[in-house]
């Protein structure tokens, strides 16, 4: 037998064996799965979670931001619903966010009394509540808060001939970030902040039903609200974070006015609603040497109403440029009883370092009128030479010794000015509701809480989408006939390609063959006398021009493919 070689010059064959192509398919195996893990490690540890509805219903505002990051200790939500309505079910999704901003912190245990009765006897025996409550307590390093689902939802109010018919109301605000928030805020400040309020000149104070309300939202803002007169007193306590006069109806005697003088050089803090035109001489002089003097006048416009003079409402309009005013820019508060414009003192800011920023100004068309007779007898009128025309502001921020650069931070006094006395009432509040906000926006800046901002309730949007009779045809033939027939088309391409046919002439032969069973078509309406087939529409013309294009770039690379010589 002949005994064959290889030739020299033929290529080596490469053989592998047993244990390298096992150790190559292991090594592949672990690569996969180290990419694997390597992503869900990214995914899970960074992350953005985005809010693309409409409404933006469960997007977190700065303020709660502020307050997730700065928890040092675990909080435990623990939500405990014996029913389930819509403030329930968004109160749920809400926490989801909680959850999700605060990176761990925050953990939510949701509570059935019916599904878990072991788990709901012992939540109950702990924290002390009835077994029928829709709650969400709070637990944070020992102590708790409990926040009530009805709270957090504000319904419509229904008149008598619906209350009649059974309708029940419907929910037109959430105000779940707002409770929540300020919850957390209570439980995790280490000291509670606490604010006076002075009596003694026919004041407002938090006995009154007045300020019912605003003793409620301080006391969620984890602020204690107490009463303080001035009389016997050698000077302001050191546990005042700030001072509230709201409403004074008399004169600040000159040792009362020494009292807060002592207490501004200490760095003191001030919110002061200077209420109705009065002879309040003092008080007006404390104000002007910082800057904001009362101008005594009342702020009105005068319209006419089809031979009627009648006073239109002052409707102020809050400002720019000062954390008082974070995200309540251009916003209206309706303001009840007389209100008295304020005059800004600019060179104070250079003689006693105050910085003097205008909160809320009164709209085009009002005026200060200085001789307000206060009946419907004698009709005002604008006089240039006694009266003071627009701009007229309303409530100013005042601060002493801040520096320019806002990085830098110093202690320094604070005071918040406002032209109307009742505006913090329950019936300033309930006739302008964002003026509950522009004051917690005042309080938090007064207490050096600059990161807090008021979370204004979540309105309920309703949204409808209305079709007419032909988006309604349009819409039915893309679901039924246009989408499916470029479906099949995209398959009969692919179906033609795989079996060596030119896909260039099926093309071709599909474009014309459209263009001429729509011409076809036309014709045949134009011949029933159809007005549809005497017009040609945009959208047709397009259709066709599209499918006569096409048609004519797939014969001309046909017939430029059928030119070209053959390589042997």
């Amino acid at each position: 037998m002949e005994k064959t070689t290889a030739p020299l010059d033929a290529p080596k064959v490469l053989r592998i064996g047993r244990v390298q192509l096992t150790l190559n398919v292991v090594v592949q195996a672990v690569v996969v799965v180290a990419i694997v893990a390597m992503a869900n490690y990214l995914s899970f540890r960074h992350y953005k979670r985005l809010d693309w509805s409409h409404s933006q219903k469960f997007k977190l505002e700065e303020q709660t931001k502020a307050v997730l990051s700065n928890l040092s200790k675990p909080v435990q939500a623990i939500v405990f619903f014996a029913g389930e309505g819509e403030a329930e079910s968004d109160c749920k999704l809400l926490l989801r966010e909680y959850e999700f901003a605060s990176k761990g912190k925050i953990t939510v245990e949701e509570v059935s009394p019916y599904l878990n009765l072991t788990r709901a006897k012992e939540l109950a025996a702990k924290y002390k509540f009835g077994g029928n409550e829709n709650i969400v307590i709070l637990d944070y390093d020992g102590k708790s808060k409990f926040i009530n689902s009805a709270e957090m939802a504000e319904f419509e109010q229904l008149d008598q001939m619906a209350t009649m018919m059974g309708r029940r109301p419907q929910m037109t605000a959430f105000k779940g970030e707002q409770l929540l928030t300020s919850a957390l805020l209570e439980l995790t400040e280490g000291k509670q902040n606490k604010i006076y309020i002075l009596g003694g000149h026919g004041e407002y104070d938090f006995e009154m039903p007045q300020n019912k309300v605003l003793k409620e939202q301080l006391s969620r803002q984890n602020i204690k609200a107490e009463g303080l007169t001035l009389a016997n007193l050698a000077k302001i306590p050191d546990d005042a974070s700030a001072l509230m006069i709201l409403g004074p109806r008399f004169d600040y005697s000159e040792r009362d006015l020494k009292l807060l003088t002592e207490y501004w050089d200490r760095k003191g803090r001030f919110f002061i609603a200077i209420g109705p035109v009065g002879n309040k001489l003092g008080l007006d002089a404390w104000l002007s040497a910082r800057g904001v003097q009362p101008t005594g006048d009342t702020v009105l416009r005068v319209v006419n109403l089809g031979g009627i003079t009648g006073m239109m409402e002052l409707e102020g309009v809050i400002g720019k440029g000062s954390p008082v005013t974070k995200n309540l820019e251009d916003v209206g508060v309706m303001l009840v009883g007389q209100t008295q414009s304020l005059a800004l003192d600019r060179t104070k800011e250079t003689t006693a370092q105050l910085r003097i920023t205008p909160v809320m100004a009164a709209p085009e068309g009002f005026w200060g009128e200085t001789e307000y007779a206060g009946d419907r007898k004698t009709v005002p009128f604008f006089d240039p030479k006694k009266d003071h025309g627009s701009p007229l502001a309303l409530a100013v921020a005042v601060e002493k010794g801040a520096l320019g650069d806002p990085k830098v931070k110093l202690e320094t006094a604070r005071l918040v000015v406002v032209g109307n006395g009742d505006l913090l009432s329950t019936e300033g509040l309930q006739a302008g509701p964002a003026g509950l906000d522009l004051a917690t926006n005042a309080f938090n800046w007064l207490l050096n809480r600059e990161n807090l901002i008021a979370i204004a309730p979540k309105a309920k949007q309703n949204l409808q989408i209305s079709l007419n009779a032909g988006q309604l045809i349009s819409i039915a033939k893309w679901v039924t006939l246009y989408i499916p027939l470029l479906i099949g088309l995209f398959g009969l391409c692919y179906l033609w390609a795989r079996h060596g046919k030119s896909v260039l002439k099926l093309t071709a032969s599909i474009a014309f063959s459209f263009v001429f069973c729509w011409a076809l078509w036309r014709s045949l309406l134009w011949y029933l006398g159809n007005a549809e087939g005497r017009h040609l529409s945009r959208e047709s013309l397009i259709v066709l021009g599209s499918a006569v294009l096409v048609g004519t770039v797939a014969l001309l690379l046909l017939s430029q493919k059928k030119q070209q010589p053959k390589q042997s």
